[in-house]
C-alpha cells in the first residue's frame, strides 16, 4: 500500500509541475561560422534539459537542418525557447523569432541576444523574457512560476514597457544539468570546408570561465560585463556524460580544460579506469607543457587535438597581453608536447596593437618552429567590455569597425585580410601539408578513401572557382 501511495503522490507531483504542453526549443541561425563542421547547439541543449522537467513534450530544433520552424508549431505548443549567440543573420534571426505565434511564451537567450536586449524587444513584439547571462537556473525559475520580479538575470515585458532586473551572480557550474542527447533529432558530422569528413562528433562543457585576464581577450567576461571565476563540474560528473556520447570524437569547449592539474589528472585516470576509447579536442595553455607526467597521462586517456592561444610571435605584445610566457619559453614547451602525437592547432592575432606587418609574416616560420600543425587567425577584435577598449580610445590612429574589428590608420581591414592570406599561403606549404595529412591518418581522422575524395573535392572546387572568375570577367567586358 505504501509504494502505491508514493507512487500516486509522484504522478500527481508530476502533473502539477508540467506546466506546459508542448515546448519548443530554436536554434535559429542557418549558417555555421566554423569551417570544420557544424557544433551542436549546447547552450540550449543544456536549456533543454531544464525545460524537459517542466513540459509534457519539447523538440529542439536547429534551423541549420530545417527550413521552416513553423512547421513544429502546433495548437499544443505554449512555450518556445530561443538561444542566440552570434552576430550573423541577426536580421533573418529576428524575420523567424517575428514569424512565430504571439500568443505562445517566448523567452530568448544568449550571447548576443544578452548584449543587445532593448534592441531585440523593440523588433521582436512576441519575445516576452530575455535570460541574461546563464540561463540553467534562471529557465529553472521561471518555469517553476517563480514570480518574475523576484527572478535576477532577466528582462522582461510588463504593461507595455519592459523591466530590467538586476544582474544574476555568477553561480558556480552545475554538474547534474547536461545535453539529454536522446532529444537530439540530428547527427553532427566534421567537414572541411564543404567536405564531409563522414565523422560524427560531439562535444562537452565540463567548465565554464577563466581565471586569466589576457587584455586581448573579448570572452573574459560574460556579456554584461562580469568576470566569472573558473568553476568545474566534478571529473565523476564528466565520465557520466562521456558514457552517453555515441560520437567518437568529442570536443571539450571549457576556455581552458587544464586549470586544475589535480582535477585534470583524475579526469584522466578515470577515463583509463573506464575504457572510454574517444579521441578529444581540448583548449589548453602552453605551460600544461610544465608537467609531463599528466602530458603522458593526457596521451593515454585520448587527448589529441590541443588547440592553443599562442597569439603572437613578439615578447612586448606578449607581455602586453598579459599572456604570461616568452617566446623562449614557448619554444622549452613546445618541444615537450611534440614529444607525442599531439596534433596542434595554434591561434594567431594579427593587427595587435603597434605590430609590423614584418612581424606578422614572421608567424609562418615561428609556428612550425613550435610544432603548430594547422593555424587559427583572427583579426583583432574588441567589444563592449573588453579590456582593450579604454586603451583604444587614446589611440586615435586606430578604430574599430564592423564586428568589432581593430584597424588601424596603417593597417586597413583589408589590407590585414592580405597579411592573413599571405601568412596561411606561406604556412601550408607542401612538406606541412604532408605532414598533416601523416597526423590524420595516425589519429584515424583520414583514411585513403576519403584522401583521394578530398583531391577530387578539392580540383572540383578549384575548377568552380575559375569558372566563376571566367564568368565575372565575361560580364565585365560585356558592360563595356
Amino acid at each position: 500500500m505504501q509504494i502505491a501511495c508514493s507512487f500516486a503522490e509522484a504522478v500527481l507531483i508530476f502533473y502539477l509541475i508540467m506546466k506546459y504542453k508542448n515546448a519548443l526549443c530554436i536554434y535559429p541561425q542557418r549558417k555555421e561560422i566554423s569551417i570544420v563542421g557544424i557544433f551542436p547547439p549546447l547552450g540550449l541543449e543544456h536549456i533543454a534539459a531544464v525545460v524537459k522537467n517542466f513540459t509534457e513534450r519539447i523538440t529542439i530544433i536547429d534551423m541549420r537542418f530545417e527550413n521552416d520552424a513553423l512547421a513544429f508549431v502546433d495548437n499544443t505548443t505554449d512555450l518556445i525557447c530561443i538561444s542566440i549567440n552570434w552576430w550573423h543573420e541577426e536580421k533573418e534571426v529576428k524575420e523567424l523569432i517575428n514569424s512565430l505565434p504571439k500568443n505562445v511564451t517566448t523567452i530568448v537567450g544568449g550571447r548576443y541576444a544578452t548584449e543587445y536586449v532593448d534592441e531585440f524587444f523593440k523588433d521582436c513584439q512576441n519575445i516576452d523574457i530575455i535570460v541574461r547571462g546563464d540561463g540553467e537556473e534562471i529557465v529553472r525559475d521561471i518555469l517553476q512560476g517563480k514570480s518574475l520580479t523576484e527572478i535576477t538575470g532577466i528582462s522582461y515585458r510588463n504593461n507595455g514597457s519592459v523591466v530590467h532586473n538586476k544582474p544574476s551572480d555568477l553561480s558556480n557550474v552545475m554538474g547534474d544539468i547536461y545535453p539529454d542527447r536522446s532529444l537530439r533529432r540530428y547527427v553532427y558530422k566534421a567537414n572541411l570546408q564543404g567536405l564531409d569528413l563522414g565523422i560524427e562528433w560531439d562535444t562537452i562543457s565540463s567548465s565554464r570561465g577563466c581565471p586569466f585576464s589576457c587584455k586581448y581577450c573579448d570572452f573574459n567576461s560574460n556579456p554584461l560585463g562580469q568576470k566569472r571565476s573558473w568553476s568545474s563540474r566534478s571529473p565523476e560528473s564528466v565520465i557520466e556524460e562521456l558514457k552517453k556520447i555515441r560520437a567518437r570524437y568529442v570536443g571539450f569547449t571549457d576556455d581552458n580544460l587544464t586549470n586544475d592539474l589535480k582535477r585534470m589528472e583524475r579526469l584522466c585516470d578515470l577515463l583509463i579506469e573506464e575504457k572510454i576509447k574517444k579521441t578529444y579536442f581540448i583548449n589548453t595553455r602552453l605551460n600544461i607543457a610544465a608537467k609531463p607526467d599528466l602530458i603522458e597521462k593526457m596521451y593515454r586517456a585520448g587527448f589529441r587535438v590541443l588547440l592553443i592561444g599562442i597569439e603572437s610571435t613578439q615578447d612586448r605584445i606578449l607581455k602586453a597581453m598579459q599572456k604570461g610566457f616568452t617566446t623562449a619559453k614557448a619554444k622549452e614547451w613546445a618541444k615537450v608536447l611534440n614529444r607525442y602525437n599531439f596534433f596542434i592547432h595554434g591561434y594567431f592575432i594579427l593587427g595587435n596593437l603597434n605590430e609590423k606587418e614584418e612581424e606578422m609574416m614572421q608567424i609562418p616560420s615561428y609556428a612550425r618552429e613550435l610544432g603548430v600543425d594547422t593555424l587559427g587567425l583572427s583579426q583583432l577584435r574588441i567589444r563592449r567590455y573588453s579590456p582593450l577598449l579604454n586603451v583604444i580610445k587614446d589611440m586615435p590612429n586606430y578604430h574599430i569597425g564592423a564586428e568589432g574589428k581593430v584597424y588601424s590608420d596603417e593597417y586597413s581591414s583589408e589590407h590585414l585580410r592580405q597579411i592573413r592570406r599571405r601568412v596561411t599561403r606561406e604556412f601550408y606549404n607542401i612538406p606541412h601539408i604532408l605532414r598533416i595529412i601523416k597526423k590524420l591518418i595516425l589519429l584515424k581522422v583520414l583514411t585513403l578513401g576519403l584522401f583521394f575524395k578530398g583531391i577530387k573535392f578539392a580540383i572540383n572546387e578549384r575548377i568552380e572557382r575559375k569558372k566563376k572568375r571566367r564568368k565575372k570577367l565575361d560580364s565585365v567586358k560585356t558592360s563595356a
